[in-house]
């Protein structure tokens, strides 16, 4: 019995080690946890593969686990055994492809096999197929019931032509999917965002990179705009996600950031600046939880039927880069480039909200209470059309 513990407690350890393995490799690229779980591996790898025996004693331990196991299994039929034999065989085969892929890794530097992840992930960058648009209306379905949008300056945007888009960003982001759905639907155009690092190490990751999404770094923004793809930036980027409460709504956190502005001027790209009004106003904070990264923090809110609303967007007019000959290393021409279209985003939101506070419908009750009310005026109508002509026939 305590050999049995002891074989058990052994192929627990190993699986949990090879999960660990698992995730550290299957974690995206773009995240700043990558290097580090990867530098945890290889510092018990690294003393496991040199030993002599090290690698070799694991595998035939497990091998004659698996192999006693399932022998004492046909001689005795102790179910315990049938499944100890296949954890064992099981625990055998992952360890074999994960010492595999150690040792790849120890051969080649944890550098250099992150450099052949961000290659494979630039050619699935620029490979990327949008949805089609009635997939992405499908995916939106479940705002339709309560946000409404109303866009403003659509017809400014020229198609044909390679744009830097640039905007603010909501509380939680909730703007995101509305605004390329907007352009998608409207201008035929799918621009690429540019979201944070911290996206790509939650569940968010996923999801955000089905809508093309990429990590917003300077490399993988000259892969798309080489490829003249539009693309879509929030220079205030995760600190504007998780605002902290006592900034006031819709104002710009951009800091002295000009990374967006150095990139249109490389590639000459037009910045079109872009605004977004309504999301922010559906929720009431609680609170602020510190996330330790970046000084950021996780809002806590809450919101009420009475307070969804309509979201506006805004679309300016295009900020041309292409005089300043491609000198994106030039700190005046980047700031100046970056406070055009800084004041332009606040004129954008200061006109939307001026349009929000005269619109009487507003709130989505009030649109479902003005869309009742048309059906009953309608029918009402309708049915006093339909009596005069009952009265015409009999006269």
């Amino acid at each position: 019995m305590l050999l049995l513990s002891i074989v058990d407690s052994a192929l627990v350890a190993i699986n949990i080690f090879n999960a660990f393995v698992l995730f550290a490799h299957l974690h995206p690229v773009e995240s700043p946890l990558k290097k580090l779980l990867l530098n945890c591996i290889q510092r018990v790898v690294s003393d496991f593969h040199s030993s002599c025996y090290g690698v070799s004693f694991v595998l035939l331990s497990l091998l004659c686990i698996s192999t006693c196991s399932a022998t004492r299994y046909y001689q005795e039929d102790d179910s315990a055994m049938l499944i100890r034999a296949i954890i064992s065989g099981y625990t055998f085969a992952c360890t074999s492809i994960f010492i595999k892929l150690s040792h790849q890794m120890l051969q080649l530097s944890i550098d250099r096999l992150m450099e052949l992840e961000k290659e494979v992930a630039r050619h699935d960058i620029c490979n990327f197929t949008p949805p089609t648009k009635s997939v992405m209306d499908t995916l939106l379905t479940p705002y339709k019931p309560f946000i409404s949008v109303e866009s403003t300056g659509l017809h400014r945007i020229p198609s044909n032509t390679p744009h830097l888009f640039a905007s603010n960003h909501s509380l939680y982001g909730i703007e995101m999917p509305l605004l390329l759905n907007q352009l998608y639907q409207h201008k035929d155009i799918f621009p690429r965002g540019l979201a944070d690092h911290f996206h790509f190490a939650t569940l968010n990751g996923p999801i955000i990179r089905a809508f093309g999404a990429v990590d917003g770094t300077r490399e993988n923004v000259d892969a798309l705009m080489e490829k003249g793809e539009s693309v879509l930036v929030y220079p205030g980027g995760g600190h504007e996600v998780l605002k902290h409460s006592s900034v006031p709504r819709y104002e710009l956190m951009w800091k002295q950031r000009v990374g967006f502005a150095r990139c249109a001027i490389k590639h000459g790209y037009p910045i079109l600046p872009c605004a977004c009004v309504g999301t922010e106003d559906m929720f009431e904070s609680v609170c602020d939880i510190p996330t330790g990264y970046k000084g950021m923090v996780l809002p806590i809110s809450v919101t009420s039927p009475c307070k969804v609303q309509k979201c506006f967007f805004w679309f300016g007019t295009p900020i041309e880069t292409k005089q300043y000959n491609g000198e994106y290393t030039c700190d005046e021409y980047a700031k100046e480039v970056r406070d055009k279209t800084k004041m332009a985003i606040e004129a954008g939101i200061k006109e939307l909200k001026e349009k929000q506070a005269s619109d009487p419908e507003r709130y989505t009750v009030d649109q479902y209470k003005s869309q009742i009310r048309r059906k009953f005026c309608s029918s009402s109508v309708s049915a006093a059309v339909s009596d005069d002509e009952h009265s015409l026939k009999e006269d």
